[in-house]
């Protein structure tokens, strides 16, 4: 892949995931990190992707994490949501494709391409889960170690 390739690629994703952002009414301010936010996360699975070391879900995983651990800190610098970044960021890795195929092949009476494809979309789906879930709980375990500190420090301040 190179490099015009994947700045394409950046490119589509990141008109995807703001025209996005505009559908699920996000703020205007935030349609630019938005579609950012979409852009590195597709990126980063394509780029794992064809790479022969990662399988496509282990894709989808660091993928949705990198989508997840951005939306985090872009909540924090724009005070927004994260789930105003997530859930347009994560739309470029939904295997709406996967889908369609598993549905067309079951109306086809494909059994086992429905069972293949529709396997593999689940995998995805649960990839995308995953990675989401893990970067949220560490961000929010963080968040509250570091809560936890300061208010020791503050006791141990008034103590004194």
């Amino acid at each position: 892949m190179t490099i015009s390739d994947l700045l394409i690629n950046f490119i589509f994703s990141f008109a995807v995931t703001a025209g996005f952002s505009i559908f699920f009414n996000a703020p205007k301010k935030s349609l630019i990190p938005c579609g950012i936010v979409g852009g590195i996360g597709w990126c980063a699975y394509i780029l794992m992707s064809k790479s022969s070391y990662f399988s496509n879900v282990f894709s989808m995983v660091i993928a949705s994490a990198v989508i997840s651990l951005l939306s985090e800190i872009l909540a924090r610098k724009l005070k927004y949501p994260s789930i105003n970044f997530i859930i347009p960021g994560i739309l470029p890795l939904v295997p709406g494709l996967g889908l369609y195929n598993t549905m067309y092949s079951l109306v086809q009476k494909d059994y086992a391409l429905a069972v293949s494809t529709g396997t593999d979309s689940l995998f995805k789906s649960t990839g995308i889960a995953i990675g989401i879930l893990i970067i949220t709980s560490f961000t929010k375990t963080y968040y509250i170690i570091l809560k936890r500190i300061k208010l020791k420090k503050l006791e141990q301040n008034l103590e004194q």
